[in-house]
């Protein structure tokens, strides 16, 4: 028994190592070791059953999914829905899809991984759309995702840069924004190299979103041998800014990266402002926060991450023109994502019919979309390949800096 033992672990050792041998072995090609594939090497593939088709006219409406809340005057729900019901008047007045209109379904809760996925699941299983639109941050399009994942239907995300949305590669996933992943290596080689900064902080909130943008710029920095001077990980709402930011002046540093929500973004402007801590701020895009109002908050430089540029867009003049003519007010990024969303769907359902595989290949297939926000093209896990701006703001000053 013990000599069967000793014979399987001695196998497993030699098994083992032949593995690892065949693994570091030089390319014949190259004369290099070859590099295992990467994440997004490959396409994703979507290779289930194909379903059947619905023609339209045995339908009332073309149900197209809404997954955020609507609350007026929200930071991120409200221009969302307005850009989304705008994209789809306009398909209506060009008659919708073989004349039956498309009509937007609204479906919300508050709390994702209770009642906000049961919200999502009356929304696939009841209402029947054929595509959702969500959500307002990385935690509600997570919840979406895992639905739809075994739904079978497409999810297209306006809003949230959580670059693991696509990393995990599922078929039915598409990202519009440009990811923290991307957004951490503009201001580490754009903001911190470029202004030589060495001794910079780093304030983040403890929520997904906060979690994620950390993970990213911790990672880029360590890259490229740029250690955090100090990290403060904030438990929100309950903060007392004032001790934050004497916490970070008492470390001198020369410029603080944040990612935190909103309004707690502002609170801390206002807290380095009446403490007269001026330096270098450096801001990730954080989806409800409108550039005009850190210039009121702060005197100092602000570096702050744009998802694209409207600067010089025919297209997105436009639709700016035709979103304030309608709700008295100017699109916000999320609701610029929203429209090319709502739109780059109906193309898509244009090109495909109603069969949610072949809705899901023609959005997979989309080439290079021309959307108001730019050009929307796909990596292989789903996720779009625009880059985005460096923005720095000074007071009432602004100047942009190509990626």
């Amino acid at each position: 028994m013990k000599s069967s033992r000793l014979l399987w672990i001695l196998w497993s050792i030699f098994f083992c190592t032949t593995q690892l041998q065949s693994q570091i072995e030089a390319s014949p090609e190259t004369g290099q070791p070859d590099k295992p594939p990467g994440v997004l090497d490959t396409p994703v593939d979507f290779s289930g059953r194909r379903g059947t088709i619905i023609y339209p006219r045995q339908l009332d409406a073309i149900r197209i999914g809404f997954f955020a809340p609507d609350e007026p005057d929200g930071l991120v729900g409200d221009p969302m829905l307005k850009a989304a019901s705008l994209a789809a008047a306009e398909a209506n007045a060009a008659g919708g899809l073989q004349g039956i209109p498309y009509r937007l379904v609204k479906r919300w809760a508050y709390d994702p991984w209770g009642s906000g996925s049961k919200e999502m699941i009356r929304l696939i299983y009841q209402d029947s759309v054929w595509a959702v639109i969500g959500s307002l941050d990385g935690g509600a399009t997570h919840i979406a995702e895992q639905i739809v994942t075994k739904a079978w239907v497409p999810l297209l995300s306006p809003v949230s840069a959580d670059p693991s949305l696509t990393y995990i590669r599922i078929p039915w996933m598409f990202r519009l924004p440009p990811n923290d992943q991307e957004q951490a290596e503009i201001i580490v080689l754009k903001c911190i190299q470029a202004l030589s900064l060495d001794k910079v902080g780093l304030i983040t909130s403890t929520d997904h979103d906060g979690r994620i943008f950390a993970l990213e710029i911790l990672t880029k920095m360590k890259a490229e041998q740029i250690p955090p001077f100090f990290h403060f990980q904030l438990s929100l709402p309950i903060v007392d800014f004032n001790d934050i930011v004497q916490r970070a002046a008492s470390f001198y540093p020369e410029g603080i990266i944040t990612r935190l929500p909103p309004a707690e973004t502002l609170d801390l402007l206002d807290h380095f402002q009446s403490n007269k801590l001026h330096l270098p701020v450096l801001i990730p895009w954080i989806p409800g926060l409108r550039a005009e109002d850190l210039t009121k908050r702060y005197e100092g430089d602000i570096y702050y991450v744009q998802p694209f540029s409207e600067t010089g867009s025919l297209a997105y003049a436009e639709f700016a023109r035709t979103y304030r003519e309608r709700y008295g007010t100017s699109p916000t990024p999320s609701a610029a994502y929203t429209y090319d969303a709502v739109n780059l769907l109906i193309q898509s359902l244009r090109e495909s019919g109603l069969s949610r595989t072949g809705l899901r290949d023609a959005i997979a297939g989309i080439g290079e979309f021309q959307g108001v926000t730019g050009k929307i093209s796909w990596d292989n896990g789903g996720g779009n390949q625009a880059e985005p701006i460096l923005r720095t703001l000074s007071g009432e000053e602004s100047s942009v800096t190509n990626r």
